[in-house]
């Protein structure tokens, strides 16, 4: 048993090394990360999503929006974020689901300059930013 430890507290260790020593993906996207139905399919998931925010906060590193869930599914949020993710890797995702009423909030963020790129990266989701 203490050899099992010893070998999962060392592959974690590594795994923690290894990701301290590689840089950060610039803030940018890559396009060509997607085939052309990928970018299809996320320019429709993308309005689809938009159309389905009714509220919006501001965070100190990017936003929240508040999903109808009647309007778009916690499977379209994610089916949306397994596309984006993909040729912008620099955002940070983060969804809040409540089970009770189908709650759903989606935050954008990341780390220093990923806040103010949100608009230029979607401008329609800048419509849906707080005033």
């Amino acid at each position: 048993m203490k050899i099992k430890s010893f070998l999962v507290t060392a592959l974690l260790a590594i795994n923690v090394c290894s990701m301290v020593g590689q840089p950060l993906p610039p803030i940018a996207c890559n396009l060509k990360a997607l085939t052309t139905d990928q970018r299809k399919q996320l320019g429709q998931a993308s309005e689809h999503f938009v159309n389905a925010i009714t509220a919006s906060r501001d965070l100190p590193d990017g936003y929240a929006f508040r999903v109808d869930p009647a309007q778009a599914s916690l499977m379209d949020v994610a089916q949306l974020l397994d596309l984006w993710r993909r040729c912008c890797p620099f955002y940070e995702f983060q969804i809040d689901y409540h089970a009770a009423d189908a709650s759903l909030w989606l935050s954008v963020k990341g780390r220093p300059g990923v806040k103010e790129f949100i608009p230029i990266d979607a401008p329609r989701l800048a419509s849906k930013l707080p005033k």
